[in-house]
């Protein structure tokens, strides 16, 4: 059983490797206790919950400041930033580069390795820009729907799920030092699915078929991409997390457009 106090060390620490975002010293002060890598694994998906309520409200707020339309238009543009900005745009210029390099017919598993490098600033071409802008607006567009259709909660499933993603990679060994970012015997990794099930099972109380379509679709994603990257590369890169977060996170904001918006 592990400690309120140890959870919220592991939030911390969690925090710290997946939101650019500084917290106040005095917020992080537990930190200096240090943090077993079992509460920091299991932090991901707290964080994820804890941010993606912190977005709910944000929403609820326009929405009463503002007319329904306004206030989703508001919410999307916020969330969008937020989204884009807490990795301080990595997420984006991966993509960005992922894309520019598939473009150029890049086998897959040479252009992984390329993204390392990868700035946004360094991919100013016109595919580049069409394809920064259709994303971003595919995004407001999502979470505007998911605002104005009253299924603000779904992105909390959007953050749980990725972060929950990124967690799982992150307990693979890193590719170029063969030391996991999270240590954490093969046995002890289930820890992190047990916030991740106690949270979804919660939310199917809102969204029954929704939620055991998101979480297949994370469960899989985070399995299927840890033993591929594992067979292909021999390990992960923060690159990569990055990346499969990001993707993870536009992926399951489609989900909620198919399973979750209440049109009643």
């Amino acid at each position: 059983m592990v400690k309120p106090e140890k959870l919220y060390r592991g939030m911390l620490a969690a925090w710290e490797m997946l939101i650019d975002f500084p917290l106040p010293a005095e917020i992080r002060a537990p930190l200096r206790r240090g943090c077993d890598p079992v509460s920091r694994a299991a932090g991901f998906p707290l964080v994820g919950v804890t941010v993606g309520l912190a977005l709910v409200s944000v929403a609820w707020f326009c929405s009463v400041v503002f007319n329904e339309v306004a206030g989703s238009v508001v919410f999307a543009v916020l969330a969008t930033a937020f989204l884009d900005l807490k990795d301080s745009g990595r997420g984006l210029g991966l993509q960005t580069s992922l894309f520019l390099l598939r473009g150029r017919r890049v086998p897959l598993t040479e252009a992984l390795p390329a993204l390392n490098s990868a700035d946004l600033n360094a991919v100013g071409s016109p595919a580049a820009a069409v394809f920064l802008a259709l994303l971003e607006v595919l995004k407001i567009l999502f979470l505007f729907m998911l605002s104005f259709f009253h299924a603000k909660l779904w992105i909390v499933t959007v953050l749980v799920g990725a972060f929950t993603v990124q967690g799982v990679l992150a307990m693979q060994p890193d590719v170029t030092t063969q030391q996991p970012f999270i240590p954490l015997p093969p046995e002890s990794r289930v820890r992190i699915w047990r916030p991740f099930a106690v949270i979804f099972v919660l939310m199917m109380l809102v969204f029954p078929i929704g939620m055991i379509v998101a979480g297949a679709a994370v469960y899989f994603i985070a399995t299927g991409l840890s033993r591929w990257f594992d067979r292909t590369f021999g390990g992960v890169s923060a690159a990569w997390i990055t990346l499969v977060g990001a993707v993870t996170e536009l992926g399951l904001l489609a989900l909620g457009i198919l399973f979750a918006l209440h049109t009643h």
